[in-house]
């Protein structure tokens, strides 16, 4: 579906992304807005890594209404707050629910520590960008 593009002459990854994703020509593009670590009922997940599960969760939602899956997703935005204390097994953690959800898909990705979200309690937020080829 996609072609990831992981040139040898930067940095090596380190975790479940591609530095480029190449497309082709898409039929149809769906922008999936930030989604938190709530539920349908505003409850908020305790903790992390409880938040980016849910998260993940939530995204799917979105691209299954959409009539899309993961393999579908081009692109990620996680945005996270300066309360995440990102240790190693925190960041191991996190990358096996990305890879959970992602599957073999390695989207462009972008990963930013922010002040705040629009909710104090939210500890995460993913947006994405998903192709149907």
């Amino acid at each position: 579906m996609f072609v990831s593009h992981n040139p040898a002459t930067i940095a090596s990854i380190g975790a479940p992304l591609s530095w480029g994703l190449e497309a082709g020509q898409p039929k149809r593009m769906v922008y999936v807005s930030g989604q938190v670590g709530a539920d349908s009922n505003g409850r908020v997940a305790e903790g992390f890594l409880a938040q980016a599960k849910l998260t993940w969760e939530n995204v799917g939602a979105v691209l299954r209404s959409a009539g899309m899956t993961s393999a579908n997703v081009a692109r990620t935005g996680i945005f996270i707050t300066p309360s995440v204390v990102m240790t190693p097994e925190t960041k191991a953690a996190f990358n096996k629910l990305r890879t959970d959800f992602l599957g073999e898909n390695r989207p462009a990705s972008t990963m930013i520590c922010v002040h705040a979200l629009m909710d104090p309690a939210w500890l995460i937020e993913i947006d994405a960008v998903a192709i149907e080829l």
